[in-house]
């Protein structure tokens, strides 16, 4: 696992060159005596202790994930994909997931999220609360499980009424709270519906409310509309470009609202050598927000019936968070929505549908293209306005990426997010998400092969490899001092730019079959340091430092608790 164009820069700076040191190479071996690392003196267990500061720190978890499994039944077998895997994310922090391909980084994504394929998938036990709701409450209840003789082989017996009743609850946390970037975003588009669709029914389920009363605020007559617009003329005149996107800011603002600045930007760009077809489109854009009785009427009806879903969702974290069901208030909810829907069937009908929701859904195509701006997409009025197949794998990338952002999650779990982009893109792409997290405090899980990137963005690392996570640590302390030998592998294959004739290490060996796991440590086979009590036992999470854990023989520090 080595590095690019950009992991070569990145390794070459601050913290790449003291992070694979020589003594902390796969050559150099840890002595188990003292707990002694190949980089650092012994620790004491005193030293070793989880710090005062631990209990604050765990406070501010917005993600907790214990002992999770997951597992696929196969034809062959169970593939057992996480056996245990235990982390935790923070509030306002970047935690990296590294680990070769086929160790179960995106598994472990999928099932946080449950979005594991069922069947053959199914998330076996664990914990995973987010935010303080339990998002595996119920799993016990969802399946039972007959082994097949000795074959090695198992028959679910599914209950899809539980699980169907598991899917609804996750709608609560599903893009609002929780948001993922999808590692393949052309299997997660849907190639019928153009990308203004697509990103728009993600604006109107998260953001309904705020759009529609924006839109019903808008005041597309007030005074300073016609001043504005002749300053937006001025400038397209002049052809500064700048000042072209301020002054179309300026005629969105005096007429409160946002969304007609960035079609005012695009019409006169479109039209900047015919100023008579530049007022008739800027006056149709003004049109769109002179909103008619009736369709202020649909406008509130969908409003209600956003409203009611968020009050749903509500009850459903309720119900995650103290574990028991609130069945009167989902029915009550369920009853208000559907009288809803039957005194206003009319609005249902398509032709009157396709007419009172014209406006919306101009207002949400602008809002689009102002997403795809913020991606760097060159021509998002035209992407917009495509469909899937008509865009490349980067662009793709960068609209789920867009799609992602645009409802500002608590937890962002990004699943090799720059894997499709070039480096320019892949800097601006990071540059956003670092934003995010500082704006709103978004927590991110960042799943990736490119140490550069976790190196560069993350504040915390765990290592996973097949199915387990091996060590975790700040991501300084795991770089500058790497534990498990599985981890000084994959720094040692970095190349380094103050040592060009270095012979980069290979990890002997490949990942194991997970149907026939190695017994003990999974890594034994591979490790050059094994023990005989390696090919037995599971070596347990130990601390070693401040907040830094490995699961290894050659450490002997306090057992973690968590």
């Amino acid at each position: 696992m080595g590095c690019g164009t950009r992991s070569t820069r990145a390794c070459g700076g601050e913290v790449i060159p003291t992070a694979v040191s020589a003594s902390s190479t796969i050559s150099s071996r840890p002595l188990a005596e003292g707990r002694q690392d190949p980089s650092g003196p012994a620790l004491s267990p005193a030293a070793s202790a989880t710090p005062s500061g631990a209990s604050a720190r765990d406070e501010g978890a917005i993600l907790r994930v214990r002992d999770l499994r997951t597992y696929f039944y196969t034809y062959d077998g169970v593939v057992k994909a996480l056996d245990g895997v235990t982390f935790t994310v923070h509030r306002g922090e970047t935690t990296g997931l590294v680990g070769e391909t086929g160790c179960g980084k995106s598994v472990t994504a999928f099932s946080i999220t449950r979005l594991i394929s069922d069947p053959p998938g199914r998330v076996m036990s664990g914990e995973v609360l987010f935010n303080g709701a339990d998002l595996l409450w119920g799993l016990e209840k969802e399946a039972t499980y007959f082994p097949i003789g000795d074959s090695g082989r198992v028959k679910v017996k599914r209950k899809f009424r539980r699980i169907k009743a598991a899917n609804e609850r996750m709608s609560a946390v599903r893009g609002r709270a929780i948001s993922t970037i999808f590692q393949e975003p052309t299997q997660a588009m849907n190639p019928v519906f153009s990308i203004s669709d697509q990103l728009s029914e993600v604006l109107l389920l998260h953001r309904g409310t705020t759009i529609i009363d924006e839109l019903l605020r808008a005041t597309p007559d007030a005074p300073g509309v016609g001043r504005a617009g002749a300053q937006l003329l001025d400038a397209a005149r002049a052809g500064n470009r700048e000042g072209i996107r301020a002054a179309a800011l300026a005629f969105g603002a005096a007429a409160n609202a946002p969304s007609l600045g960035t079609q005012a930007f695009y019409i006169v760009r479109a039209a900047s050598s015919r100023p008579e077809e530049m007022r008739r489109e800027l006056g149709k854009s003004l049109d769109r927000l002179r909103i008619r009785p009736s369709v202020r009427r649909f406008l509130l009806h969908q409003r209600r019936l956003i409203e009611i879903q968020g009050k749903l969702n509500e009850v459903y974290l309720s119900e995650m968070k103290e574990r028991q069901a609130h069945t009167t208030q989902r029915l009550n909810l369920r009853r208000r929505a559907g009288q809803l829907r039957l005194t206003h069937f009319y609005y249902r009908l398509w032709g009157i549908k396709l007419r009172l929701e014209r406006p919306l859904k101009r207002e949400l195509f602008w809002r689009v293209v102002r997403l795809l701006e913020g991606v760097s997409i060159a021509n998002p009025v035209q992407v917009a306005r495509g469909y899937p197949h008509e865009l490349s794998g980067g662009m793709l990338q960068r609209v789920m990426i867009a799609m992602s952002l645009s409802s500002e999650p608590d937890l962002l779990i990004a699943d090799e997010p720059t894997t499709a982009l070039d480096v320019t893109i892949q800097a601006q792409i990071l540059e956003l998400m670092r934003d995010l997290k500082t704006r709103v405090g978004t927590a991110i899980l960042l799943i990736t092969h490119d140490l550069a990137v976790v190196a560069e963005v993350a504040d915390n690392v765990c290592v996973m490899y097949a199915g387990r996570i091996i060590e975790k640590g700040p991501v300084r302390e795991l770089f500058r001092r790497p534990l498990h030998p599985y981890a000084q592998g994959l720094l040692a294959s970095i190349p380094r730019l103050d040592q060009p004739s270095k012979e980069l290490s290979s990890i002997p060996g490949s990942v194991p079959n997970l149907i026939t796991p190695p017994s003990g440590c999974r890594f034994h086979p591979r490790c050059p340091y094994a023990m005989p009590i390696c090919k037995v036992e599971v070596p347990p999470m130990t601390i070693e430092g401040p907040d830094h854990s490995v699961a290894c023989y050659l450490y002997q520090g306090p057992v973690a608790t968590s």
